[in-house]
């Protein structure tokens, strides 16, 4: 695996362990100013509503499972599920950028 990947993976880890740990303040680290995020149904959201709404209180059987990982040049994207327990709550595709050699998340688009 190369370095890249690693410090990708890291990154989509950490973003994972906020929605564990219900913590919006560690998208601080993880999210570029100008993050934009699209919702099921078309309803666009900023990096601001995205930490103001976050989850605090996150269920305990909350899971998270990724699918994918790649990397195109200095644009990556991440897919993966939530699950709350044996049930899906929704997919997500995240879009990451390399900005002076550190990935930043840019994008998501949440599916059902």
């Amino acid at each position: 695996m190369s370095a890249d990947l690693d410090a990708l993976l890291a990154l989509d880890d950490r973003w994972n362990a906020a929605y564990h740990h219900g913590d919006p303040g560690a998208l601080e680290g993880i999210l570029a100013a100008d993050w934009l995020g699209f919702l099921p149904d078309g309803t666009s959201i900023s990096r601001a509503d995205l930490i103001t709404h976050f989850p605090v209180s996150p269920a305990p059987t909350l899971m998270i499972e990724r699918h994918a990982a790649r990397i195109h040049g200095d644009t990556a994207v991440t897919r993966l599920t939530l699950y709350e327990g044996p049930a899906r709550l929704q997919s997500v595709l995240r879009v990451y950028s390399r900005v002076d050699g550190h990935w930043q998340a840019i994008s998501a688009q949440i599916v059902p």
